[in-house]
């Protein structure tokens, strides 16, 4: 880094560190996020498993919470019509945190979902989620890691 420093002017040495340190990105990351929660929800609330499995790239990871992770397009299917099986609906996402790096963006964020209890009562359930959503090779976003948990 001394060398560095004889080398270059003091002003390009912070301008350099500022560039590695924040990548400015071609994007806006929350008008990512707010579309890709748009088609999520959509899908999921209309219970349209093939357009919301198309969301998550073909090697996606997926964890509910629950200790294991889901590797893959299949498996994530298996998982969401289950929820669909069971009633799961009105899917929302509020974004707390969005973060992004080139060809990149994650989201932290809170989410609910109702389901009809055995006695036909609505129960909702909620959460805080995760999201890493990247650009695949047609400039397109999808969905490559998904973890969520479930509140108490």
């Amino acid at each position: 880094m001394k060398l560095l420093k004889r080398v270059l002017p003091l002003g390009l040495v912070m301008l350099a560190v500022s560039a590695c340190s924040n990548p400015s990105a071609d994007f806006d990351a929350q008008e990512v996020v707010s579309a890709a929660n748009e088609q999520w929800n959509n899908a999921f609330n209309n219970s349209d498993l093939d357009a919301l499995v198309d969301l998550y790239s073909q090697q996606a990871t997926l964890s509910a919470g629950d200790g294991n992770v889901l590797n893959g397009q299949q498996e994530i299917a298996a998982l969401f019509q289950g929820f669909f099986d069971n009633g799961l609906h009105n899917h929302q996402i509020e974004t707390l945190a969005t973060y992004s790096a080139p060809g990149q963006v994650s989201q932290l964020a809170n989410w609910s979902a109702d389901v009809a209890g055995e006695n036909g009562e609505m129960m909702t359930f909620q959460g805080v989620l995760m999201t890493v959503l990247q650009q695949n090779a047609q400039g397109e976003w999808e969905v490559v890691s998904h973890i969520w948990n479930m509140a108490q």
